[in-house]
């Protein structure tokens, strides 16, 4: 443990220009002390710097040569931590590594808290690359009781990821970071015989209100882990409103919606930027008020992650500076691994899957690997000592997929790359209060309309009671199955399958019926709706009504067209080619693409942006000799250029 027995602060800005820090190792051994005393002005400067490093960061980063400017504050500041701010302290600490260090203050030396200790440079490196990891001990205000008994926990891990983005925010291929995690936990789950993990993750992109959040951590089993990935600053964190518009969260309003997994969740993976900073950048630095003999100190304001370790009685992993997209996703994957695969502590998996970063040319020499090392920060009284899984696990049984009317509502996909302003657009107008009766996803044949609408589809399940898949129809011409009608006969099985319609009268006309289907928590999914509208006029007439109908009822309508003559109150959602890189994303998840060996932009040129081109070209990669022959029925095409305001950026700042 690290701490602080004696200080002093100067009357004339409440800065400490003295103090005494104390390290107490367990298991033994006499207690280490070192004194620190500024008596320069340079000295003073540097602990000042410290307070204003996070000011400074913000800064750096909104200049050409961002990264650089950060990595100059950043290494600033480590330097003087590892000459002055913890002297020889900093050595003594790498001696004793790898170690755990638990930072626990004085309540009059709570500001020390924020300030970023772990960036002492020792041999030009600093603290966490010796293996010297930091833990904030911010115990609970009040005791923390366990929501049930270990016996009474369910048998597997459970994981909550939750990706938010507004779409008033700016654009950030989320899409990819949830794919790749969900990858990576269900190679986690199945392991092998030995290192398969019972884990249970549930994934929600878009749509993610304080609603759906607070339904979700209202399931009585409750989240082992909650991985939340959103936009944020110092003390807020956005997710969406019902509209799709920005709900900006402060640490009261969050910490209110969390409640209900206090004494529940072990962890929380906070991969929102500032999450670790301080609430309010205020004067900067604390300030002395009142007279020598009575002095008080004014405090910084908690950060969300020491408020949230300390009211729900968890760890938190937060960040303390803005995270890189890809950077937030590949510590997380590897911290899991370490976490949840390996058995390692928290604290051990943390410095692994920085070491993993380090190691790593997207995040090496030439990408401020001091900044990233600095901005993960570890809070809470049960970090330092966390393992997970922490109780026996068994494989659970999966639950099936509930039916539809219609049929089965297609599996999510494993993975979703690109259209993220669409989706969020299109599940604005899905939200219970959006004042729109739904929305048409429309666009050529291959651009995902179908893959967007199933992905709509899982992620408000919460938001509804039915969710009704009504199927691709047979292509143009195809006779009926029967002399009742597609439309008579969805309508006949909506009567069957939804209990509330069960019971009413057999002749009670469409329009009533469709009256009372509006009047309930229902998502209606017509795929290739202009096929189906082409076969039977009565879609036509069915899609009208239900969109003008009063009541919480959604549609949803995938087709080649807008369908203008149709529900004009629909939301029309046009899909849009995809970028270079976001097709790049889907190729290298390609297998037979992949072994092809042929260059990624022959492929790329050809397939125009159109990811069912990407999936056409890896049907025709069994051999050589037919994938030459699909290159060479599809010359290159020529691209619109993507609007920048469309373009979103997989390394781009959460």
């Amino acid at each position: 443990m690290l701490s602080i027995g004696q200080w002093r602060r100067r009357s004339t800005d409440g800065l400490p220009d003295w103090w005494d820090w104390s390290l107490e190792v367990t298991g033994g051994g006499p207690v280490v002390f070192e004194e620190v005393r500024l008596t320069t002005s340079r000295q003073r400067a540097g602990l000042t710097g410290l307070y204003e490093i996070q000011r400074m960061v913000e800064q750096s980063h909104g200049r050409r040569d961002g990264e650089a400017a950060v990595e100059d504050v950043v290494r600033a500041a480590g330097e003087w931590i590892g000459d002055v701010g913890l002297g020889e302290m900093a050595r003594r600490l790498t001696e004793l590594a790898p170690i755990v260090v638990r930072l626990e203050l004085p309540p009059d030396m709570a500001d020390f808290e924020h300030l970023p200790w772990e960036l002492a440079l020792v041999d030009g490196q600093s603290l966490p690359g010796h293996g010297v990891m930091f833990v904030r001990d911010r115990r609970p205000s009040t005791a923390v009781r366990p929501a049930a008994a270990p016996h009474e926990l369910p048998p597997n891990l459970r994981m909550l990821a939750l990706f938010s983005l507004p779409w008033t925010a700016a654009a950030l291929d989320l899409g990819a970071h949830r794919a790749v995690l969900r990858s990576r936990m269900r190679d986690l789950a199945a392991g092998g015989a030995d290192s398969a993990l019972a884990l249970d993750v549930r994934t929600r992109q878009f749509g993610v209100t304080r609603e759906t959040l607070g339904a979700m951590l209202d399931e009585p089993e409750g989240w082992d882990v909650l991985h939340l990935v959103a936009h944020g600053l110092p003390g807020l964190l956005s997710l969406e409103k019902a509209d799709g518009t920005k709900d900006q969260l402060g640490a009261e309003d969050l910490l209110a919606l969390l409640d209900r997994a206090r004494g529940r969740t072990r962890l929380v993976f906070l991969a929102v930027c500032w999450s670790a900073g301080r609430s309010t950048n205020g004067g900067a630095v604390p300030s002395q008020r009142g007279g020598e003999a009575g002095r008080t100190v004014r405090f910084l304001p908690d950060s969300l992650a020491s408020a949230i370790a300390e009211r729900l009685g968890c760890a938190v992993v937060a960040m303390r500076f803005p995270v890189r997209n890809d950077f937030a996703l590949h510590l997380a994957g590897s911290l899991y691994t370490h976490l949840f695969r390996y058995g390692h502590p928290l604290p051990l998996a943390l410095h692994a899957a920085l070491t993993d970063a380090a190691r790593d040319a997207r995040f090496g020499a030439g990408a401020t690997p001091l900044s990233f090392a600095a901005t993960p920060v570890l809070h809470g009284a049960t970090a330092a000592d966390l393992r997970l899984p922490d109780r026996l696990l068994r494989p659970m049984a999966r639950s099936r997929r509930r039916a539809d009317a219609a049929g089965i509502l297609p599996a999510r996909p494993d993975s979703f790359v690109g259209h993220l302003q669409k989706m969020t657009a299109a599940s604005a107008a899905l939200a219970v209060g959006s004042g729109t009766p739904g929305a048409v996803l429309y666009g050529p044949s291959g651009l995902g309309a179908t893959t967007c609408a199933v992905q709509l589809a899982h992620d408000h399940r919460e938001a509804f009671d039915h969710i009704l898949w009504h199927p691709k129809p047979p292509g143009y011409g195809a006779p009926a199955p029967s002399h009742v009608t597609p439309v008579d006969g969805l309508l006949e099985q909506l009567r069957v399958e939804i209990p509330q319609l069960r019971g009413i009268p057999g002749d009670l006309s469409s329009s009533e019926l469709i009256s009372r289907l509006a009047r309930l928590r229902l998502l209606l999914v017509v795929d290739a709706a202009d096929r189906a509208l082409a076969r039977d006029a009565g879609w036509g007439r069915f899609i009208d009504e239900l969109a003008l109908a009063e009541g919480p009822a959604r549609l949803l309508l995938t087709s080649r067209t807008a369908q203008p003559k149709r529900a004009p109150g629909l939301l029309r959602v046009e899909l849009e080619a995809l970028s270079d890189g976001e097709m790049r994303q889907i190729l290298c998840s390609l297998p037979r693409l992949m072994a092809a060996g042929v260059p990624a932009h022959q492929i790329l040129s050809r397939a125009g942006g159109i990811p069912g081109e990407l999936m056409n070209a890896e049907r025709s990669a069994g051999t050589s000799a037919e994938l030459e022959e699909w290159i060479r029925q599809h010359p290159p095409r020529i691209r619109r250029p993507i609007r920048r305001k469309e373009a979103a950026v997989p390394g781009g700042n959460i």
